[in-house]
């Protein structure tokens, strides 16, 4: 987990990591690579905010599942999620609890190796919230997945994180272990 104020870089960060902002200095790699070699296996959406207003939830997880070639049953998330009543509607219908559920659905279908999630749990009320982190949790213990999350809500990601990195100062530091 990234702990760091607003306005510090986490989001900045992120997206250095994923090439969307060139570095200073150094290099970003996953598992010894660059980026390009690995991109196929790193998921990040930044923001619910992204989405085409005009596009359904559905269209936006066919999309995921077949760009990132994943095998997970889109089913699956829909109803884990209780999305079965709007998932097909224009995302200008939805609220952003709603978006959110769609946008956490979209990380889990891409079943890439690395999710990287800014914010990823705003908008989700304390159930949503205690269903993602156990959720996150099971993907790193089961199937070996690398999440890299940012969150205002650091006592309920306590079951999902293995470390928190502060962001202060332009300087990473881990804080716990």
């Amino acid at each position: 987990m990234i702990s760091a104020t607003n306005g510090s870089g986490k989001t900045t960060f992120f997206h250095s990591l994923v090439n969307l902002k060139a570095v200073d200095q150094g290099t970003v790699t996953f598992d010894q690579l660059p980026f390009d070699q690995h991109k196929h296996q790193v998921f990040y959406y930044e923001t619910s905010d992204w989405l085409d207003q005009n596009m359904s939830g559905m269209d936006y997880l066919k999309l995921v599942k077949k760009l990132w070639h994943s095998d997970l049953e889109i089913d699956v998330e829909i109803n884990f999620w209780k999305m079965t009543d709007y998932i097909n509607l224009p995302i200008k219908k939805y609220s952003l609890g709603m978006k959110q559920r769609v946008l956490i659905a979209m990380y889990l279908i891409s079943d890439a190796d690395y999710l990287i999630m800014d914010e990823i749990s705003n908008g989700l009320d304390e159930e949503s919230r205690d269903k993602l982190f156990n959720r996150l949790r099971a993907l790193t213990n089961q199937r070996n997945k690398c999440i890299l999350l940012s969150s205002h809500y650091r006592e309920e990601t306590s079951t999902a994180i293995d470390h928190v990195l502060e962001l202060k100062n332009e300087t990473m530091t881990e804080i716990w272990q």
